[in-house]
């Protein structure tokens, strides 16, 4: 049954990560609901918890976001600093995972959540794995190839997307592991990076809501490029994107989100 059942799941993953292969159909069907930092409004962001939380609420893709300690490890972090999050002073990158893997990542968000530790890239693959997610990685610090070893490591290359705001860094992924799809991030005025967008030819485009136009969504879907927003809480901006036709839906509540998507759809 244990088997069967991780079979059904990886068969889940792969034909989600089809739909954001296969070119768009402008206007039509309901966009994909992408938990932010895992369930982030209901557990700590980028933790254990919190991806566990969105795979129970339904999230068929879950992202989080990566950066690189000083010895190497690739570990789920947003921040450039810790205080916000562990309450002290440094970084990721300039701490050893020895001393990473020990901060309290949960007490910031509540008591409940006070044995929640920072866990690194493999362990999230897994845990989205498990879920019957895609897990949505998202660059913050480190080079491609370290990236690409754990990923490949897992034979997780149809189980994941990889994202960045950085899109040097994602040619360069896509260099070590061609096959899996990469998201270019983005803010403000998208038409001044059209020809960088057309140049990367990423698989889909993650981009701020407040920021995108409906004139940008359609160059977009002109260009068979997905788009996904981020980061929408509102049941009205919801609602308005859905009815435009955007893929995605970047958001910290996936539960509400999900229901949004369902409605109208066959």
């Amino acid at each position: 049954m244990q088997n069967e059942s991780s079979n059904w799941a990886s068969w889940i993953s792969f034909l989600i990560l089809l739909a954001f292969m296969t070119p768009p159909t402008t206007g039509e069907g309901k966009p994909l609901i992408i938990a932010h930092r895992g369930a982030s409004k209901a557990a700590p962001e980028n933790t254990a918890a919190a991806i566990l939380r969105a795979c129970k609420m339904g999230a068929k893709i879950i992202e989080f976001d990566v950066r690189k300690t000083a010895d190497g490890e690739l570990v789920l972090f947003h921040d450039d600093k810790l205080e916000r999050i562990a309450g002290i002073k440094g970084s990721i990158e300039g701490s050893d995972w020895e001393s990473v893997k020990k901060l309290d990542v949960g007490s910031w968000f509540g008591e409940a959540f006070s044995d929640q530790k920072p866990i690194t890239l493999g362990k999230a693959i897994e845990l989205c794995r498990g879920g019957g997610a895609i897990a949505l990685v998202e660059h913050k610090s480190g080079d491609a190839a370290s990236y690409a070893k754990v990923i490949s490591e897992l034979k997780a290359e149809k189980d994941v997307i990889v994202q960045s705001f950085n899109w040097k860094f994602l040619a360069g992924f896509r260099k070590q592991l061609p096959g899996i799809p990469v998201g270019a991030l983005g803010s403000k005025k998208l038409s001044d990076k059209i020809g960088a967008i057309v140049e990367l030819n990423p698989e889909w485009v993650g981009w701020k809501f407040s920021d995108l136009s409906a004139a940008d969504l359609e160059t977009l879907q002109k260009l068979k490029i997905r788009v996904a927003l981020w980061t929408v809480n509102g049941l009205e901006e919801a609602e308005k994107w859905k009815a435009r036709g955007v893929d995605g839906i970047i958001t910290d509540v996936p539960d509400v989100m999900l229901k949004v998507a369902e409605q109208g759809s066959q």
